[in-house]
């Protein structure tokens, strides 16, 4: 399918997925497929049409498949590793509930039509074993996900953690509230931070973010027995604790 660039959220240049007479694609939520490099296919997020503009001028539409081969060879024939987050190898099986734990039952409900969410990552020693959780709410709806990652940083947990809740959702349009005690993850994100370590992970996050309509980031304080950041907290040590039994 080819794909043509367009406005997004009025300046961002992004790639649309169109069919062959140049209508949108759209998914049965009435989603457009969009990237923000063409040649990326594992990064490729959903738009609503509200918040799509023109095309931009001067850009050809192009074929995503023959870009996805290209890049796919020159990645292949590169010999440079990141070590900026745990080897795959390392990492525990990913653990999902949908069972509301019996101290969050007594728990207001989030606000209506909004998404709540708490992550947090877990690390014993800097660098060390690590791990996340993730706890999300949505109505009567309940989640939570956690995984140990292997041997990295607290910073790398933290934001795999907001990676992996951010990504689990297959609509962008909903208002999305994400709780995180981990400053030097929102003021990497949103803020621009300059920083030497993560910035494959931070710059994904970066655009993961923006093809959010309505995401927030809010600072909680950690340890501060707010019930769901502890829960968050408690599963990612026991993605950690399950590894050495």
């Amino acid at each position: 399918m080819p794909w043509r660039r367009h406005y997004f959220k009025g300046k961002q240049k992004v790639w649309l997925e169109i069919d062959e007479q140049g209508d949108f694609v759209k998914d049965d939520k009435g989603l457009v497929p969009m990237r923000y490099k063409v040649e990326d296919a594992d990064r490729t997020y959903s738009a609503s049409t509200r918040s799509i503009g023109d095309p931009v001028e001067d850009t050809e539409p192009v074929d995503g498949e023959s870009s996805e081969k290209a890049a796919s060879t020159q990645a292949s024939s590169s010999t440079k590793k990141s070590t900026s987050a745990p080897a795959p190898d390392d990492a525990g099986a990913c653990l999902v509930s949908t069972q509301t734990p019996d101290e969050l039952l007594s728990e207001p409900p989030p606000p209506e039509g909004v998404i709540e969410v708490y992550t947090d990552g877990a690390c014993q020693g800097n660098p060390g074993p690590c791990s996340y959780g993730v706890v999300i709410r949505y109505g009567p709806h309940y989640k939570e996900i956690s995984q140990y990652l292997g041997h990295g940083t607290n910073n790398i947990a933290e934001l795999t953690a907001i990676k992996v809740a951010l990504e689990s959702f297959k609509r962008r349009d909903l208002p999305v509230r994400l709780h995180t005690d981990s400053s030097y993850s929102i003021g990497a994100i949103t803020q621009g931070w300059k920083t030497k370590a993560n910035k494959e992970l931070i710059l994904g996050l970066r655009d993961l973010a923006q093809s959010f309509e309505d995401l927030e980031f809010i600072k909680v304080k950690g340890h501060a027995g707010i019930p769901l950041n502890e829960r968050a907290d408690s599963i990612a040590v026991a993605a950690i604790e399950a590894t050495k039994s």
